[in-house]
């Protein structure tokens, strides 16, 4: 039970690219020093026949293991919950500025499991030597199973993690090869905005759906933090918001017309670049104001 928070902390950090920090053991095993200890501690008094029988060390046992659960074990959620959360806010503040899309990465669920591990850790406020462990076992087998129906996410996550990491490999090497450095001059600033609207516009290169910043970075010969920097200062977007309006735009025009008039609002969303329906219906109720069958209802021409 101790070791709970920890591993929700590890599992988070595997669906993304903090456990680069962790991939040697001894960056791990120190986080699980207390409940190895804890291990020990309960494994020890069974060793012996003699102590086996002392029903006073096992009553202490009880009670000593009451206390870690009702103060160890809340102190440890509070500071690995604490830094869960903050990894998760780092995770979508980081997709939101380098990828164009956020389905299967975007790690939504995880809000709703960590809420849901809190409601189990609550249950121990209430929990005294005589409770049914059904007070907190329930919750408990509520969180697992939603776990487990979100696996296909997991995985999803998990390989776009990877992908994130590679790509960030591989950005660095050329930027080390060009010898640039993050700062850029407003006349730089201005040239290079104007160089990036040319290329998303002419080139159509918001219509593929795994666009990354480091691309657009890519063919334009320069570094993706300078892209980043005029997206966030310049233009007060992050990448993903930037390249949906694009793709709104271009959704705009392909649902009032004709052509495609026979076409599915699922079908026009990947024609457009979005990678799901519900994401395109999102993206552009919050940029129009209205979905995209209202749209069509006031402004297709039949």
């Amino acid at each position: 039970m101790l070791s709970l928070p920890v591993i929700i902390y590890f599992y988070i950090s595997s669906l993304t690219d903090t456990i680069k920090k962790y991939k040697e053991v001894n960056a791990v095993l120190p986080h699980f020093f207390i409940p190895l200890q804890s291990l020990i501690f309960n494994i020890y008094p069974h060793i012996s026949l003699d102590n086996l029988a002392d029903e006073s060390l096992r009553k202490n046992l009880d009670y000593t293991n009451y206390f870690s659960l009702k103060v160890i074990f809340i102190a440890l959620n509070i500071y690995y919950l604490t830094h869960t959360i903050l990894l998760y806010i780092k995770h979508r503040k980081q997709i939101k500025n380098i990828l164009s899309y956020e389905i299967g990465i975007s790690l939504n669920w995880i809000l709703f499991f960590l809420l849901g591990y809190l409601s189990f850790v609550t249950c121990f406020f209430i929990l005294n030597p005589d409770s049914s462990p059904y007070v907190v076992y329930l919750p408990f087998l509520l969180i697992m199973i939603y776990t487990f129906f979100q696996r296909d996410a997991q995985i999803t996550v998990e390989l776009e993690s990877s992908i994130i990491q590679n790509t960030n490999i591989t950005i660095e090497v050329e930027n080390q090869q060009n010898k640039q450095t993050n700062s850029i001059n407003d006349e730089k600033r201005e040239i290079l905005k104007n160089q990036m609207i040319d290329y998303i516009e002419n080139e159509k290169v918001f219509l593929q759906k795994d666009l990354t910043i480091y691309d657009v970075a890519k063919a334009l010969n320069t570094n993706s933090n300078y892209i980043s920097n005029i997206l966030n200062n310049s233009l007060d977007c992050n990448f993903v918001t930037f390249i949906n309006s694009y793709r709104i735009e271009e959704a705009k025009k392909i649902l009032i017309s004709k052509e495609y008039s026979n076409y599915t609002i699922e079908a026009i969303s990947a024609i457009v670049g979005f990678n799901s329906k519900s994401a395109f219906n999102n993206a552009f109720k919050n940029k129009v104001g209205i979905t995209p069958s209202d749209y069509i209802k006031q402004n297709r021409i039949d």
